[in-house]
């Protein structure tokens, strides 16, 4: 049995949930905090979430999780395309949304979650840094109609956990959203929405809006 340690405030457990979903894996899903703690450790070498266990070992980084999954189950439904172009249009689409998108999101987010207060100099950084990020993506999103074409993808499972927490939180702090102009996001995402694995992918809204709560209160 394969087991998903993370927790859903997590874009990169929700990204590895609905891989596994959309493989038709059979997995138990234990909901597990980031920790630092020595024993910890020893699972998730960075202290970071997601991890994968099977079979005793344990797996660590969203997109090394994904690879395996299509490597270790090659009679599921592939994520990465196994011709090489397109295989590496699907990794390049990964790396613009989780380097250049998630990574700048994180400055507000994150410093919700740990009750921080967040200075307009943050705020404007994180504008200019997603805006940046989202022009670079629209030149490579094809949304015909998945981000990476005619077929689901690991781009896919990477984009819909990633603009889900973004597009919940940053509306507090930045608006318009930067990431709406991306041309087609809005269609695309609805059209995500009708996807029965995708919905069944937990929403981390509620975790972030009680920290939002303690940081204004």
């Amino acid at each position: 049995m394969i087991k998903l340690h993370g927790y859903p405030i997590s874009n990169y457990t929700n990204k590895v949930k609905l891989a596994l979903l959309e493989k038709g894996l059979e997995f138990e899903e234990i909901r597990t905090p980031f920790s630092q703690d020595e024993e910890f450790l020893q699972k998730s070498p960075m202290g970071k979430i997601p991890y994968l266990e099977v079979d005793g070992k344990y797996l660590v980084e969203s997109q090394a999780i994904l690879e395996f999954l299509d490597d270790a189950y090659p009679n599921t439904k592939r994520l990465i395309p196994e011709e090489p172009f397109a295989a590496a249009e699907v990794r390049t689409i990964i790396s613009f949304i989780e380097n250049y998108i998630d990574i700048p999101a994180r400055r507000l987010y994150e410093s919700i979650v740990e009750g921080k207060a967040i200075s307009p100099e943050t705020v404007e950084l994180t504008k200019v840094s997603i805006q940046k990020g989202a022009k670079a993506l629209s030149r490579m999103a094809k949304f015909s109609p998945y981000i990476a074409g005619k077929e689901f993808t690991a781009a896919d499972c990477s984009a819909f956990a990633t603009f889900q927490i973004i597009n919940d939180h940053i509306a507090d702090w930045i608006s318009p959203n930067p990431l709406f102009e991306i041309p087609g996001l809005q269609a695309y995402l609805d059209m995500m929405m009708q996807n029965p694995n995708a919905a069944k992918v937990d929403k981390p809204k509620s975790v972030l809006m009680k920290a939002l709560k303690r940081l204004r209160k």
